[in-house]
């Protein structure tokens, strides 16, 4: 097994959820996971997912 330094992602994605049953959703960068997060009323966890 190698350590995949070269391996590339097909993107990366910003997953904004909610531990309260709100929903939440996936953003391109995280300054726009925190704006839709402030817009929702806070509290949410933004988390970096590679795809």
């Amino acid at each position: 097994m190698g350590c995949n330094c070269g391996e590339q992602w097909a993107s990366i994605v910003f997953v904004l959820t909610y531990g309260d049953g709100r929903q939440g959703g996936e953003y391109g960068s995280k300054a726009d996971a925190e704006i839709a997060d402030v817009r929702k009323g806070g509290g949410g966890t933004i988390r970096t997912v590679r795809r």
